[in-house]
């Protein structure tokens, strides 16, 4: 007895050490695009959405944009926080992306923010998921 007991708890370990490795980690990721031109200036509004809908649009299917000001090196910046919630294999997609913005707009480096999630759910006009 004491050893059948014994092989269902390790057969259960098992079972559950297995099926946690088989699960795919997702991740909230924050990238911030400072919208401030090296050489002064700014990237334009018609700039943007056009690198959000030539981009951004094709490597993820939703996505948040927020209108933000923050500061880089003591001085004010518009920028643009993208917010998206991916697997971890994506995430090499959204640092594709924001090499590729870097580039095109010459900017130092886009911040990306990356934070675990542990559950979400779409809830419906009835209150239910």
């Amino acid at each position: 007895m004491k050893k059948s007991i014994h092989y269902l708890l390790v057969s259960m370990l098992v079972l559950v050490g297995s099926s946690a490795s088989y699960a795919e980690e997702v991740f909230r990721l924050r990238m911030f695009f400072g919208l401030s031109l090296p050489g002064g200036g700014a990237v334009s509004l018609a700039e943007w959405q056009s690198f959000q809908q030539e981009e951004i649009v094709k490597v993820f299917d939703g996505f948040n944009v927020v209108d933000s000001v923050g500061y880089y090196k003591g001085k004010p910046e518009r920028s643009k926080i993208v917010t998206v919630i991916v697997e971890s294999k994506d995430i090499a997609k959204a640092n594709a992306l924001a090499s590729l913005y870097a580039k095109r707009f010459k900017q130092d480096s886009v911040m990306i923010v990356k934070v675990p999630v542990l559950e979400w759910s779409f809830i419906g006009p009835d209150g239910q998921n």
